[in-house]
């Protein structure tokens, strides 16, 4: 399963990059793509298994991570907006989301 965090860590990667380039709604998508898969790594390290869902608050709870509900309702918005609605996010919503994901990925061991 390690491939789950290898995709986690190129997924926070590209959000880097896409905020960046002011691609702060692909930078919000990733963002959230990479903490959905650092969470499920966790978990099945933890348990040989994980939820099958997307929702980050179900996943980062299973955890018992403490977390900015904002953000994470931001996050959990733009995983489908992002894709598939005109959503346009600011560049200090990006930042700060993504700065919510280093800190939770680094706090779950996904990041040096």
């Amino acid at each position: 399963m390690s491939f789950l965090l290898e995709n986690a860590r190129s997924f926070l990667r590209a959000a880097r990059r896409d905020l960046g380039e002011g691609e702060y709604n692909l930078a919000l998508f990733h963002a959230e793509q990479a903490l959905q898969l650092c969470a499920k790594y966790r978990l099945y390290l933890a348990y040989g298994d994980y939820p099958k869902t997307h929702r980050l608050k179900e996943l980062l709870d299973a955890l018992g991570h403490h977390y900015d509900p904002l953000v994470v309702d931001l996050l959990e918005e733009a995983y489908i907006g992002a894709r598939y609605l005109p959503m346009r996010y600011s560049e200090a919503s990006a930042e700060r989301a993504l700065g919510e994901v280093e800190r939770l990925m680094r706090e779950m061991g996904c990041l040096s």
